[in-house]
Order: structure tokens, then sequence, then C-alpha cells
């Protein structure tokens, strides 16, 4: 056949002249870019025998995507790219992080899935290079990552490597917004690739909730990113990762900022990370303190600490955990109390009695962002501490609404999901070889995992 023929020319020519085997890739790139998708797939099979020919012509690769457009030709570009950033051989980097922007932006969707490893490893490394480039060059690479991630998924609902560094980028470049129409997507399934196995490793997995979690945390939005390390330490697991070790961290700091407490992990989480998160660490000593209301004991393990605390990068998030003891040692004594002079609620909450003027600040800002419902009697000096009306209005009875859609939405997919497990050929096999060796020598029904399909 043609493929054949041009598979064994392209080859004759490595050895000899290299030009002379890169052209015949380019022509069998020309010839097979065609909305037929018998043309693609010998196309992609052609192209995936001749990855060492690319490797070893890197060299030609930026001279040879000038007769290519990103459009009618992305499955080529997209394995060209591949391996040219896999050697990491640019004769401009900088004009090869500008076609590579453009390539993603341009690409043809239905050629980006079918290149989807491919294109994946471009965007890690277009990702890498952005980051070294410094600001200008992340805050430009977006666009083109978000372009990317939106053509390799199947629905709204699937996680690609792409979602990954995509999150990567914006942390690094700090522009926390960009990220959140893609953060406030749920993610239910992660993406396969043409043979059926995961685009993602455990790695990108983690990393993209955990990304995700440091995102919310820059915007302040604290109780989702608790709720995007929950996934990072719920995740099972038969070693413990570095990016569960430090997402624990980081769990512990923002649970006592939000709850004023240590909450327990839930009894899905792995007995590695269970484990993890009963062993000495800073993070369970100001969690002690925090208990106890004791600020000098939280402020003696934060000297005593400092260079661990710094070197996990969490200085900022223990300022203001240290800053929360205050708010929560308030908020216990609207508990406990109906009125409370200014000073007295200094002295309780660990201030100077004269500091009147900042825990009236306090009170303040604490009844505005509503984690307090009290008065504050200018004329006495004295703060009446109320409870909070019984009676929801409009825009509570509509977010109670449409949170019980999303529950019950949530525990119709479950259902599916169930459903389609015990349904499955790998379940019904492994039950079947369990009730039949029921008498044999059959390891224990608890020990046996079903959702294990290898």
């Amino acid at each position: 056949s043609s493929l054949a023929q041009g598979r064994g020319q392209a080859r004759a020519g490595l050895k000899g002249r290299p030009q002379v085997a890169m052209d015949i890739v380019i022509s069998q790139i020309h010839t097979l870019s065609t909305n037929n998708d018998s043309d693609l797939k010998k196309l992609k099979d052609f192209l995936r025998h001749e990855q060492e020919a690319l490797k070893a012509n890197v060299h030609l690769i930026d001279q040879a995507l000038t007769s290519l457009d990103p459009f009618r030709h992305t499955l080529g570009i997209a394995f060209l790219l591949a391996a040219q950033v896999g050697a990491e051989v640019y004769a401009n980097p900088r004009a090869t992080f500008a076609y590579i922007g453009n390539f993603l932006k341009l690409a043809d969707e239905q050629q980006v899935k079918k290149a989807s490893n491919q294109v994946n490893s471009v965007c890690k490394s277009y990702a890498q290079m952005a980051i070294n480039e410094g600001q200008q060059a992340m805050l430009r690479s977006l666009r083109p990552l978000c372009c990317a991630l939106e053509k390799l998924r199947p629905n709204l609902e699937t996680l690609t490597p792409a979602h990954t560094e995509f999150l990567r980028v914006c942390l690094k470049a700090k522009a926390y917004h960009l990220s959140e129409r893609v953060l406030d997507q749920p993610i239910y399934d992660i993406a396969l690739s043409n043979s059926n196995c995961p685009q993602m490793t455990p790695q990108s997995f983690l990393a993209y909730f955990y990304y995700g979690a440091l995102v919310r945390i820059g915007m302040k939005q604290f109780s989702q990113s608790l709720q995007l390390l929950l996934v990072v330490l719920t995740c099972p697991t038969s070693c413990l990762s570095a990016i569960q070790a430090d997402a624990y961290k980081k769990f512990v700091l923002v649970s006592l900022k939000v709850h004023g407490e240590l909450p327990q992990l839930p009894v899905y989480a792995s007995h590695i990370v269970s484990r993890y998160a009963k062993s000495p660490s800073y993070v369970l000593d100001l969690a002690e303190a925090f208990k106890q209301g004791d600020a000098e004991a939280l402020q003696r393990v934060i000297e005593e600490k400092a260079q661990q605390i710094q070197a996990d990068n969490n200085a900022g998030l223990v300022k203001q955990v240290q800053a929360a003891l205050q708010r929560h040692k308030l908020q216990r004594l609207t508990k406990t109390y109906l009125t409370l002079s200014l000073a007295e609620i200094a002295r309780e909450i660990g201030m100077e009695e004269s500091k009147t003027a900042d825990v009236e600040e306090l009170l303040f800002d604490m009844i505005c962002s509503g984690e307090i419902n009290a008065r504050i009697n200018q004329s006495t000096g004295n703060v009446v501490f109320e409870d909070y009306e019984d009676e929801m209005d409009v825009g509570m009875v509509a977010k109670m609404q449409d949170k019980l859609a999303q529950v019950l939405e949530l525990a119709q997919r479950i259902s599916e999901y169930e459903h389609e497990v015990v349904s499955s050929e790998a379940y019904i096999r492994k039950t079947a070889a369990l009730e039949g060796d029921r008498h044999g020598a059959v390891p224990a029904l608890g020990g046996y995992d079903f959702m294990d399909s290898q």
C-alpha cells in the first residue's frame, strides 16, 4: 500500500538523507489529512511508527511546520510538536512557544481528540515554557491551554491532563479569577485515550484538585478549597503521595480558619492517609493550641516551626489561622453570653482591655460578614448578642431548592454508576469466581476489591 511504501521510504531516508525522510512524512500528512476517519487512522498509525524517525530529525521540524496548516493538519502537527518538545530542541524557543499557542487555538477538535496523548504532551511542555518565561508568557498561554482542554474533553464533566496544566499556570501567574469557570464545572469522569486507557496519571489527577484548592484559597473561597482537598485526601492509594501529604497540611490550616477545629477525615479515606494524619507534625501542634484557645502556645509553635512552615509555603495560611483564633473565640462568646462590654470581650479573646476600638472594628467586620449576629450600643459600650431570625428570605429558599436539586441529581448519577458497575463484565466475572470457589481457598470477601479490573 502507499502507506507501507511511505513508511519504508521514510526509514530508508533516515539512514541516508534525513531531509528526504522528513519530506515523506510531510507528504503523508498532506495526503491523509482529510475528513475521512479511515485516512486519519492511517495517518496516526504511520506517525506512531515514525516517532523514532521524528526524534532523530527533530532539527528539521521547525522548517516542516511552515508547510502545514494548524486546522487542516492538526493530527500531523501534534505528532511533530510532541517529538520536538520531547527532545527539547528548539532553534528559537520563543517562536516555538508562539507557534504552539496559535496551534492550540486553531487546531481541529476532531483531530485533537485522535491525537490526545500527543496534544497533552505538548500542553505540558507549553505550560512549563510559559512558567519559565515569566508572567507575561503565562498570561498569554492561558487562552491556548483553555482551548486545548475544551477540545480534548468529550464533555464538560470529564477531566483531562490539560485541565491540570491550565490550573498550574493560573496558580503560578496568580490569575485565579481566570480559572473560576473551569473549577466551577463539576467533574465526574476522566478522559480516555483512543485505546481506552486513562489519559490521566495518578499524579495529574491529584495535582488538578490540589491546584484547584490552592486557587480557591487564593480567591479566599475557603469552604470550596476544603472540598477539593478532601478529593485529594480520599483518593485510593497504596503509598502516600507528596501531594497528599502537603494537601493534609493545607486541610488542617484551612479547617482551623473556617471551622475553628480539625474535623476527622472521612471513613473512606485510605488507611495510609489516615495514619499520616495522626503522625506528629506542626499542623497538629497548631490545631491543639487553637483548640485550647491559647494564643501564646500558638505563637510559640509558629516560632519554633517557622522553617518548616516556610518550606511548605504555608506562612500566609498560618498567619490567617492566627488571626482567626480571636474570631472563633468571639463566636464562642455568643453561645455563652447575651451581653458583654467591649472591655470584657477584649479580655476574653486575649486582647488588651484598653483596645476597645480594635474590638469594635473586629465586631463590625464579623457582623457584616454574617459570622455573628449582634448590636453595638455606642452610648454604653455594650454588645448585645442576638439569635438569628428563623424565617428564611426568598433568596435563601431559592438557594436551598437549588442545592436540593443538585443532591437529587447526584443521587441519580450515583445510582446509574452503581448499576453500570454491577452489570459490568469484570464485576460479574469476579463475583462468579468468588461464588464458584466459595468452598475453596478464597480470600475473605472484605479483602477483595471488586473495582480492580486487572
